[in-house]
């Protein structure tokens, strides 16, 4: 494959993964939702984020099968907890919370 198509190829790739997944958080500020809706979406990035935080920060020690902790994970969890409690915004919580995980295993 030439260089030209694989770069035309990569870009298709990002564009048909980008446009779904991200351009819906910025349609959704130009939407009216319910009040209902609107108190219950509040509360969704801490949710998610929590949930996948919480499969990393447990390890299970094969050799006697007892859970541990797996402390990166905690150190990188606290600040997109902290983003997402106080901003609400997900997409602060991920970048954050990556880049924070990125940092802790460069230096670790």
């Amino acid at each position: 494959m030439s260089d030209s198509k694989f770069y035309t190829v990569l870009f298709f790739s990002v564009m048909v993964t980008f446009i779904p997944r991200v351009i819906p958080f910025f349609l959704a500020k130009y939407i009216k939702f319910p009040s209902w809706l609107t108190i219950f979406l509040r509360y969704l990035p801490l949710t998610m984020m929590t949930a996948l935080f919480f499969q990393n920060i447990f390890e299970v020690n094969t050799q006697n099968h007892l859970l541990g902790i797996n402390m990166k994970a905690v150190i990188a969890i606290l600040p997109g907890l902290l983003i997402g409690y106080f901003k609400r915004s997900l997409m602060l919580v991920v970048i954050l919370s990556v880049l924070s995980m990125a940092i802790i295993r460069y230096f670790t």
